[in-house]
């Protein structure tokens, strides 16, 4: 159907700059080489009137009151939130507004479904759709790592609720088996006196956008950890940089973009790089089990998934399988990108500790989203394709 749309269409497009690249020079080439005229990026963008004004009041009315409202319709007007970065008062204020936002979520997720969260914890949110690309699989195990630190003595500065908003198709099983091992796990921390008071692993029940416009603006750290050159834009990347989290992420989809837009020093990046991933899939070179058998913190994370712990609170089918899926497959790659996920997260928890940093770094963050608002998305679109 792909291939049809592309001979008989006069205009094809990638949704982020990467995607568009890859889509050039690799999964469409044999049509960009016949075709190369058709071929043009539109990276995604998002509504702000949704992801801001809406979910966020607080911000946006601290917003106009810095820039005045032509942001509203010009987003990239945000830009100029950046001048505020010295103004103490501003970034207070900014702070203040994440606090009551993370009170707010900490409030309507106890409401929602009986589950209380610190909301002076570092809240440390994975929100998305459940696929073994985006790769909840790899936060899973840095729980796994980080419970099992805590046990040792190494404790964390700050507690960490590690927060999940997602579902999995229905047929698609091994997606399935990860949501029961989060839970499962959720549930070993949470019975665990000492690890208890420094981790906590959350599940939103039922989760959809009317949740994502709570846990959004509420967002400390930003996971968006997707196997790099499988993400063809994301969305939920601008939606959490626009209500100033930062991000944790691979060089993948628009998270490319984001790093260009707010430098190297306002996002956590990591891992196996896009050119990297697509020639390990043409060579078909990737052993899961070598990476498994020569660290043995990343062993010892994935052996926990059937240890007795694990199959006393869960199912041994499903726990076996998703082992035995990541052993002998682990066809997205996240035991190469472990180790280095491990070090760079640790890197943001402490960036985390340097309140006036932070804040900064949130700031700019805010301030360069305007790129993503998707009315410079349909422009382009109507500019450069429907010429409306």
């Amino acid at each position: 159907m792909a291939h049809m749309d592309i001979h008989f269409s006069h205009s094809t497009n990638g949704v982020a700059a990467l995607h568009t690249e890859i889509l050039k020079n690799s999964e469409l080439k044999a049509f960009y080489d016949i075709y190369p005229e058709k071929f043009n990026n539109k990276t995604n963008g998002i509504t702000f009137r949704r992801w801001l004004l809406s979910c966020n009041p607080g911000l946006a009315g601290l917003i106009n009151e810095k820039i005045g409202k032509e942001w509203v319709k010009d987003a990239e007007k945000l830009k100029a939130l950046e001048g505020f970065s010295g103004d103490e008062a501003f970034l207070a204020s900014l702070a203040q507004i994440k606090k009551d936002n993370k009170v707010r979520f900490a409030n309507w997720l106890e409401d929602h479904q009986g589950t209380k969260i610190d909301p002076d914890s570092i809240f440390d949110v994975q929100s998305k759709r459940l696929h073994e690309y985006k790769r909840q699989q790899l936060n899973l195990l840095w729980i796994i790592h980080t419970l099992q630190e805590i046990r040792k003595g190494k404790v964390p500065a700050h507690k960490i609720t590690c927060i999940f908003g997602a579902k999995a198709a229905p047929a698609y099983t091994i997606a399935k088996d990860i949501i029961h091992a989060i839970l499962c796990l959720s549930k070993i921390v949470e019975n665990d006196a000492k690890a208890s008071k420094y981790l906590q692993v959350v599940m939103i029940e039922n989760y959809n956008v009317t949740a994502a416009e709570k846990l959004i603006p509420a967002c400390d750290i930003s996971e968006q950890i997707s196997l790099a050159s499988k993400e063809a834009s994301g969305t939920g990347n601008m939606k959490f940089m626009l209500n100033g989290a930062v991000t944790l992420g691979t060089m993948d989809g628009a998270n490319v973009e984001i790093a260009d837009l707010v430098g190297k020093d306002n996002i956590f990046t990591f891992g196996l790089s896009s050119d990297e991933v697509i020639k390990h899939y043409a060579k078909a070179d990737y052993v899961a089990k070598k990476y498994y058998e020569k660290d043995p913190a990343l062993k010892e994370a994935v052996d926990f998934l059937i240890g007795k712990e694990m199959l006393a609170v869960g199912d041994k089918v499903n726990l076996n399988r998703l082992y035995k899926e990541l052993v002998g497959k682990d066809w997205f790659m996240t035991f190469p990108d472990f180790k280095d996920y491990c070090k760079v997260k640790g890197e943001a928890l402490k960036a985390y500790e340097d309140e006036k940093s932070w804040r900064k770094m949130t700031l700019v963050n805010i301030a360069n989203a305007g790129f993503f608002s998707s009315d410079r998305t349909i422009k382009q679109y109507n500019d450069d394709i429907w010429h409306l």
